[in-house]
């Protein structure tokens, strides 16, 4: 049972730069959300070559009615293409606030653990007498998640950075530069065992 919760890499802090996660969430993206939107880009399209070929064999009653549905069709078009854009741009505006945080993985045989470090606050002077008086340091503060290992997790290796998804709705940026070379052949045989198909290079 200790060797399940017994890391097997050292602990790594790291920071994720921003063209980084810019990277990293448009692969993200490309993976997982255009594909899904073209399709549905695709059948609106489609709707609308059926009711063109409609209003040209229909009555003069039903043509301002086909119209209207081929006007929300390429609405919905032009929302299928720009929601994804406009999401990754507020995200990325939000990233740059807070691109020097500092995050911290742990690796264990059954599961990832990956966090933020929290910011220390200043103790109050009867805190810092407290602290002082009976010796007493103040535990590092850690927010996070632990993610174990299973058929809806896929990790991808790519030129910088590993990413972790969840259930195609999650992500989890790990730059390669927080390693050594033989610590990332190390964890590359790792995610190979435990996930099998579910890890992958590109």
């Amino acid at each position: 049972m200790e060797e399940k919760h017994t890391p097997i890499l050292p602990e790594k802090q790291y920071h994720i730069p921003y063209e980084m996660f810019k990277t990293a969430f448009t692969a993200f993206q490309r993976r997982y959300v255009y594909p899904r939107n073209y399709l549905v880009i695709a059948v609106l399209l489609l709707a609308c070559v059926i009711y063109t070929i409609s209003i040209l064999h229909s009555s003069a009653t039903q043509q301002p009615l086909y119209g209207f549905v081929i006007l929300c069709c390429l609405v919905m078009c032009v929302f299928q293409w720009y929601n994804p854009r406009k999401i990754r741009r507020n995200l990325l505006e939000a990233v740059k606030e807070i691109e020097e945080d500092t995050y911290v993985l742990r690796i264990f045989p059954e599961y990832l653990e990956i966090g933020t470090r929290l910011p220390e606050e200043a103790p109050s002077e009867e805190q810092a007498q407290a602290d002082a008086l009976f010796d007493d340091t103040p535990e590092e503060e850690i927010s996070g998640s632990r993610i174990f290992y299973s058929k809806y997790l896929k990790v991808t290796e790519y030129q910088d950075f590993f990413m972790a998804y969840q259930k195609k709705s999650m992500f989890y940026v790990i730059p390669k530069s927080a390693f050594a070379e033989e610590e990332l052949a190390q964890l590359r045989a790792h995610f190979g065992q435990v996930l099998g198909k579910g890890f992958s290079s590109k």
